[in-house]
Order: structure tokens, then sequence, then C-alpha cells
């Protein structure tokens, strides 16, 4: 066999394999898709969605939820064109998850084995997989900016449409949008004298692109004075936001900083010989900002994790290169075995939410929904308190809480300062003259740690007629999703059978 038949036979069982590989993870992320329930951030979008007109969710009620409109709009084509029903909506979401992983596995400059141990870490193949959330679009537009960043000029209007659309995902993949674009920015300008004027056009449309992006992104999000969220993030203390970032620097990696700090340094090392330092710093360090410093809860942790696989796909040298020998090489071998080894160690996270979804319900929204069906309590009345509640609503045909403003109203949760208030629990008169049921889901409570609260409302004759529960997986741990269901005492026993 001559040199060429081998290398073409080598290269047909790579592909193969590259093939394999992703047919395999699709068949997971899809089947975890049908054994998921949604949760209450994916209900909120879609109950958005389903009730709001598209201007109105753009203009108005994003800059409460600090979301941007890339995610919403996806779901109006797929509910409004598609006519996706809400147990089909987190197929979509795994539709784009799934073509993020197929352009890390086809596309990525990295040796084989740390390909395939991103591709089934547990942010690509889970989090942002099966969870259906804004964050399913990061790794795709994050993959395929970095892919077009290091193949240049050539490729400089491609480059910007996957910036420009990371941009509109959320603040967060905004700031790692902005900080690529900058940086390839600043690489043209140094060189712009030299451009021909072909290139000029094609730089200022690229340029115009990413620029209306921003703007269009600091209109959709300028926060209104009665944002809680915002309220909420500014009545952290100072070392509360540092203790958030360095808890979302380190979970991003390995959930501890025995691990994650030592990787952190040679991950700068190795970006500053790859002249990628500053880029590494403003995109890592930047979407970590945004988790300390306004508004970071677990499952956005990934994003730094994406963010760290742009950058250094960004940075990575060519084959010819990687050929060189001497410390630099030693600093990249050094480099690709950690990365290799930590997100090998983040396939145990895959392992253990992937299994937990199959084995119990993710949140206890459906089996609550069902319940109320059963007892008919959108006839008779109902309100729901805590956020959590709001992913029973998807369940009805229109708002189904009395305190959310009743039928007409749009069920979804609005972070606004009096709308927290009325969702959450109320004044003695209000419950003591409230419906005949209410639903209660208490963040991350289980039931044993509930009962403050069932001895509350029982002093405001409402007695838990039922309860549901699941687990929030994240990682190797999961959390409850606690739905306490309620009736008025004096309705029940007025109730025939009772």
């Amino acid at each position: 066999m001559n040199k060429v038949t081998y290398f073409r036979a080598k290269l047909r069982v790579a592909q193969i394999l590259d093939g394999t590989v992703f047919l395999t993870l699709s068949a997971l992320v899809v089947y975890t898709v049908s054994r998921h329930e949604p949760w209450a951030d994916e209900a909120d979008t879609w109950l958005e969605v389903r009730d709001l007109r598209l201007f109105h969710i753009l203009f108005k009620e994003l800059r409460y939820d600090g979301h941007l409109p890339l995610w919403h709009s996806t779901v109006w084509i797929g509910m409004h064109i598609l006519h996706l029903p809400y147990a089909r909506f987190g197929y979509l979401g795994a539709a784009i998850a799934l073509a993020g992983l197929a352009v890390l596995l086809f596309l990525a400059p990295f040796p084989r084995p740390l390909r395939y141990a991103i591709a089934a870490s547990f942010f690509p193949l889970y989090q942002y997989a099966a969870v259906a959330r804004p964050y399913v679009f990061v790794p795709l537009l994050a993959f395929l900016s970095a892919h077009f960043y290091r193949q240049s000029l050539p490729r400089i209007v491609p480059f910007a449409v996957a910036a420009a659309l990371l941009i509109q995902d959320s603040s967060y993949a905004a700031v790692m949008g902005v900080t690529f674009a900058f940086f390839y920015g600043l690489q043209l300008l140094q060189k712009w004298q030299e451009l021909p004027g072909s290139d000029r056009k094609k730089v200022m449309l690229a340029g115009s692109l990413v620029l209306l992006s921003i703007v269009f992104a600091v209109v959709v999000l300028f926060p209104p004075a009665d944002s809680s969220l915002m309220v909420s993030a500014v009545e952290k203390t100072f070392r509360r936001h540092l203790e958030l970032y360095s808890e979302g620097l380190v979970g991003a990696f390995a959930d501890t900083a025995l691990v994650a700090i030592p990787f952190l340094v040679l991950a700068a090392i190795w970006a500053y010989q790859r002249g990628v330092l500053l880029l590494l710093v403003a995109s890592v360090g930047g979407t970590a900002f945004v988790y300390g410093f306004v508004q970071g809860f677990g499952h956005h942790q990934g994003i730094m994790t994406i963010s760290m696989v742009m950058v250094a796909w960004a940075g990575w040298p060519s084959a010819k290169e990687a050929k060189y020998r001497g410390p630099a090489h030693t600093v990249q071998l050094s480099f690709v075995t950690a990365m290799t080894i930590l997100f090998a160690w983040q396939c145990t996270w895959s392992y253990a939410a992937i299994r937990n979804d199959w084995a119990g319900p993710y949140s206890g929204a459906k089996d609550a929904a069902a319940y109320l069906k059963s007892v008919h309590a959108d006839e008779l009345g109902c309100s729901g308190y805590k956020f959590w509640a709001v992913a029973v609503q998807p369940y009805f045909g229109r708002n189904l809480f009395l305190n959310y403003g009743g039928q007409t109203a749009p069920a979804r949760y609005h972070f606004s300062i009096d709308f927290e208030r009325r969702a959450n629990l109320a004044t003695d008169w209000e419950m003591q003259n409230g419906p005949p049921f209410i639903v209660v889901a208490p963040p991350g409570m289980s039931l044993e740690q509930a009962h403050p609260i069932i001895r509350e409302l029982s002093s405001w004759n409402y007695v838990l007629v039922h309860s549901s529960d699941g687990g929030l997986f994240f990682k190797n741990r999961s959390d409850h999703s606690l739905y306490l269901i309620f009736e008025k005492i004096d309705f029940a026993l007025s109730r025939p059978g009772r």
C-alpha cells in the first residue's frame, strides 16, 4: 500500500469514527429530551411567546428577563410557524445543540480525544442540549465564531454573522461575541493601509453587522427602574459579588479550586505563548464578571467553559506550528493533556445528570399540573407563589393564577418589583381571603424543609393536599424542584365526598 492510499484509508476511518461519535451523542440527547420535564425557566419563555406579541417581547419584556432575543425569536418560529406543542419544545433546543456538536466534532482543530471529551462533557451534551434555554445556541455560535476567526480576512463576513448572533443570545454570550469582534478588529486595524478596496468593503460590512448587533442588544437589555433582577444584583455586597465571581470560574471547570486554579494558570501560560492571553482574560474573565456581578446561577457556569474552548480554538497551533519542538511544545502538550483530563472528568457529570433525568422527573411541575386539572383548579380559582410555580402554567391553555392577573392576563412570570411582590406569599388578609387552591414552589426545598411554609398556610386556613417533587439535575448532584398544592379548608369541607 503506497502512502497516498494509506493516508486516504486512515482519513476515511477517522471520518467514520467522527460520524459514529456524533450519531451516538445525538441519539443520547434526543432520548434524554424525550424523558425530560421542562422546569420554570423553560416554561417562562414558552409562556411569553404564547401570550405576548413578538414586538412586546423584544422591546418590553426582555429587559426585565435580562435576555436577548435570539432564543425567544426561535421559539416564536417553532410555536407560530412550525406549530410545535409544549411537549415537543425541547427538541427545538436539541436540534440547535446537535448542530453545535457537529461543528465541534467535524471542524475543531483539537486532537480527536479532546474533541470527543468536550462533546461528551456536561454542558454541551446535557445542560445546553436537553434543557431548552437560550444557552443551546452558545456552543454552536461560539464554535463557528472561533472557526471563522482562525481563517481571518477571507471569512470575515461569516465570522461577523456568527459573532452578531452570539451577541443576541444572552448577556454572557454578548461578552464573548464583542470580545472576539474587538480583537479581530484590532488585528485588521494594524494592516488597514495594506488592504485592497474589496477587502476594506468586507471589513466595513462585517463591522456594521457587529455594531448593529451591539446597539440592538443595548436597546433590548437597557434595564427599567422597576427590574427586580437589577435590584437583586445591586443589593449584593461587593464581597458576595467576588464570591460569586470565584464560584463561577471554579465551577466552570472542576468544582474545586485545587484543580480549577492550576488549570487556569496553565491556560494563561499557554494563551500568552500563543498570543491570545488578552482574549482569554477578556472572554473568560468577562463572562465570569457577568456571573459574579450581574446574575449568576450554577447552570450559567458552562458559558465560561465554552468560552475557554472558544479561545483555545482561536489560538490553537496550525499543523505546521505543531511540528516545532521546544518549551512551547511542552506547554502545548501539557495544556492538551490537562484539557482532555478535565473534560473527561466532566463526562462523569453528563453520565450522572442523564441517568438521573431518565430515572425520575427533572421538575415536579407536570405532576402538579395533572393534579390541579383533576380538581378543576383552573375553573374554581388558584394562585401561584414563588417563581418556579410558573412551570405548571404551560399545561393550561390560559393563565391559571389569579395573582398573575387572572385568565385574561399573560401567564408568564414578570420580573418587576410589583409582580414579584404579588408572586410571593401575600399578606394575612390576602391569604385568608384567597382562592380555593394555591400552588407554592419553594426553590431548592425538600418536603421536610418546607414544613414552616405548611404550618404558616395552615394558620391561614389552608391544608396541603398534594406535593410533587423533582430533581434539578446539575453535574453529579440534584436539587429539589418541589410543588406544594394547598386547598382552603372551608372549601374542601364543603365539597361532596370530602
